[in-house]
C-alpha cells in the first residue's frame, strides 16, 4: 500500500490506478496485444526478404495493406454504430490480428503476406470501435493519458526482446518469427474474447445501436456523404487529416526499410533489432512519464513541433551515418531522438481525432477520416518501394519532407480558434 500510495504521485501511474469501467479493460489487457506486437514488429521486413521478398514486393504488401484499410475505414463508422462498439471490436480485432498472426506463421512467399495484409487492414474497424470504448466514457481531460498509457502496456515488451535477439541468433529470422506470430495469435486473441466479457456498451454506442436498428448498412454509408462534406468543409478537420495522415506514413515507411537499411547500408547484425527496440522502448517509457502531465491537445504547438523536429534530427542522422565503427553509437542517438518524437506524437495524434470530431457522429467521421488518411497514403509506400530498389536511402529522405509538411500543418491548427465545447 505504501509503496503504491508513492508511485501515485507519478502522473500517469496515478491515472492508471484511477481508471474505471470500460478505459480500465482498455488499457490493463493492452500487454496481450502490445507485447505480442512489438517483439515481432523489428523483423517483419527482415522475414519477409528472408521467404525470398525484394523491397519492390514489400511496397506492393504496404500498399495493399492501406489499400485494405482505406476500405475498411470506411466501413468502420457504419459497422461500430450498427454492431456497437464491443460487438464490432471482438469481430474485427479478431478478422484483423488471430486471422493474420496464423497466415503469417505458415507464410511461404508474397501472396500469403498480400492475403495476410487485406485482412490486417480491417483493424481501421476495430481501431474506431476500441478508441470509442476506451474514450466515450471516460474524462476529457484524461484522453491523451489514456493514449500514452496504451503505448505504455504495448512497451513492456522492451524487457523481453532481448529474447528474440538471442533466438535469432540461434535459430534463425525465419524460425524465430514462425513462432512469435504463433505466440500473437494465442496472446491476441485472449485479449480480445477477454475484454468483451468484461466491457459495457458506451451511453453514446446505446443511442447509436438505437438510431441505425431499423437502418440497413447501405442507407447508413449512403448518408456519409454529408459526414463527409462537415470534414472537407472544416478547417481543423482537413488540418487534423493531414497531421495523422503524415505521421501514418513516416510510421510505415519506418518499419518497413529501417532494418533493411541499417543490416544491408550500415552492416549492423540482424539481431541487433531487438536491442535497439529495447532501448526505443525504454526511452519512450522514460519520456512518458516525464512528458504526460505537460502534452495536452488544447496546446499541441511547441510539444508537436519540438517532436517532428526530433524525429527529423534521428533521419538526418540515419542518412549521415558513415557506418563501421560508429555505425551503432550514431544509430543509438538516432533511435532515441525517435524515442523521444514518439512519445508525444503517439498519444498527440490518436487522442486528437476523437477530441475534434462531433460527439453523436464520432463513429462515421472517424471512419471516413481513416478511409481519407488509407487513401492518400496508399500509392506512396508503393511508389516509395520502387524507387527504394535504387537506394535506401530514398524512403527516409521522403520522411524529412513529409515532417516539414507536417511542421507547417501543426502551425496553421494551432492558431485556429477553440471549439465552442473547448471555449466552455
Amino acid at each position: 500500500m505504501w509503496l503504491i500510495q508513492k508511485l501515485r504521485k507519478i502522473y500517469l501511474i496515478d491515472v492508471f490506478f484511477s481508471l474505471k469501467g470500460n478505459p480500465r479493460a482498455c488499457i490493463w489487457l493492452e500487454p496481450l496485444w502490445g507485447i505480442a506486437y512489438n517483439l515481432y514488429v523489428p523483423y517483419v521486413a527482415l522475414f519477409m526478404t528472408a521467404l525470398g521478398l525484394d523491397e519492390y514486393d514489400i511496397g506492393i504488401v504496404t500498399s495493399i495493406f492501406y489499400a485494405s484499410q482505406a476500405v475498411a475505414s470506411v466501413l468502420s463508422g457504419v459497422l461500430t454504430d450498427k454492431l456497437g462498439r464491443r460487438k464490432a471490436t471482438l469481430i474485427f480485432d479478431v478478422l484483423s490480428w488471430s486471422v493474420p498472426a496464423l497466415i503469417w506463421t505458415f507464410a511461404q512467399n508474397a501472396y500469403w503476406f498480400m492475403i495476410a495484409a487485406v485482412f490486417n487492414g480491417l483493424w481501421r474497424i476495430t481501431d474506431n470501435s476500441w478508441g470509442l470504448l476506451l474514450i466515450e466514457d471516460a474524462d476529457r481531460e484524461k484522453i491523451v493519458p489514456m493514449y500514452s498509457l496504451t503505448s505504455v502496456m504495448g512497451l513492456i515488451a522492451a524487457f523481453v526482446a532481448p529474447l528474440s535477439a538471442l533466438a535469432v541468433d540461434r535459430f534463425g529470422v525465419e524460425a524465430t518469427m514462425r513462432f512469435l506470430y504463433g505466440f500473437t495469435f494465442v496472446s491476441m486473441t485472449t485479449k480480445f474474447v477477454t475484454l468483451f466479457f468484461l466491457s459495457t456498451e458506451t451511453a453514446v454506442g446505446k443511442r447509436r445501436l438505437e438510431v441505425t436498428k431499423n437502418k440497413s448498412i447501405f442507407e447508413s454509408l449512403w448518408e456519409c456523404r454529408f459526414v463527409f462534406l462537415r470534414i472537407i468543409r472544416e478547417k481543423r478537420m482537413v488540418l487534423t487529416v493531414g497531421i495523422m495522415a503524415a505521421f501514418s506514413l513516416v510510421n510505415a515507411l519506418n518499419d518497413n526499410y529501417f532494418a533493411l537499411y541499417l543490416t544491408s547500408s550500415l552492416s549492423i547484425p540482424e539481431s541487433s533489432m531487438a536491442i535497439f527496440t529495447m532501448v526505443k522502448s525504454i526511452v519512450r517509457l522514460a519520456c512518458m512519464f516525464v512528458l504526460a502531465r505537460f502534452v495536452k491537445t488544447d496546446k499541441i504547438m511547441k510539444p508537436m513541433t519540438t517532436a517532428w523536429l526530433m524525429f527529423m534530427l534521428g533521419q538526418l542522422l540515419l542518412l549521415l551515418n558513415p557506418g563501421g565503427k560508429l555505425a551503432m553509437p550514431i544509430t543509438f542517438v538516432q533511435v532515441f531522438c525517435e524515442a523521444f518524437a514518439l512519445s508525444i506524437l503517439y498519444p498527440m495524434t490518436s487522442s486528437i481525432l476523437f477530441i475534434n470530431a462531433d460527439v453523436e457522429e464520432r463513429a462515421r467521421m472517424n471512419g471516413l477520416v481513416f478511409a481519407t488518411i488509407a487513401l492518400v497514403t496508399a500509392v506512396f509506400p508503393f511508389v516509395v518501394g520502387y524507387f527504394a530498389t535504387f537506394s535506401l536511402r530514398i524512403p527516409f529522405i521522403v520522411n524529412i519532407a513529409i515532417y516539414i509538411l507536417a511542421i507547417f500543418m501543426t502551425m496553421a491548427i494551432s492558431k485556429l480558434p477553440p471549439k465552442p465545447e473547448d471555449a466552455e
